[in-house]
């Protein structure tokens, strides 16, 4: 299956419920549903029709906190779009220095208590 194959059209209806909760931006109605369903019901690293995840998506609108719960729900920040831009160049791309930031010291490791220390 490649990418085109994934989309919305194509995935059961919790999928498409959880790409639309990632369009409105609303993290609380995402955390909810997340954690409603199980993992094998919702792929949080499938592409949409634009090629795009979930993750890229929150990039581009510059939603911090859309971004983290994302990540904690398994999105994968390595994965390139179709153009072959990751979520991290994305962000800097699109001047979103505390996305870019929280992706860096995930991707290094560095918990969130000390993440906050650093600000």
């Amino acid at each position: 299956m490649n990418r085109s194959d994934v989309s919305p059209s194509s995935c059961s209806t919790q999928q498409r419920v959880f790409y639309e909760a990632v369009c409105s931006g609303d993290t609380n109605a995402l955390q909810r549903l997340l954690q409603a369903m199980p993992s094998c019901e919702i792929n949080v690293n499938s592409f949409g029709p634009e090629g795009q995840t979930a993750l890229h998506q929150s990039v581009i609108e510059g939603n911090l906190e859309l971004v983290k719960l994302l990540v904690k729900f398994g999105a994968d920040t390595r994965l390139a779009n179709r153009d072959g831009w990751s979520a991290l160049h994305m962000a800097a791309f699109s001047g979103h220095q505390d996305i870019m930031l929280y992706l860096i010291s995930n991707a290094l490791g560095i918990p969130s208590e000390a993440r906050k220390q650093c600000r």
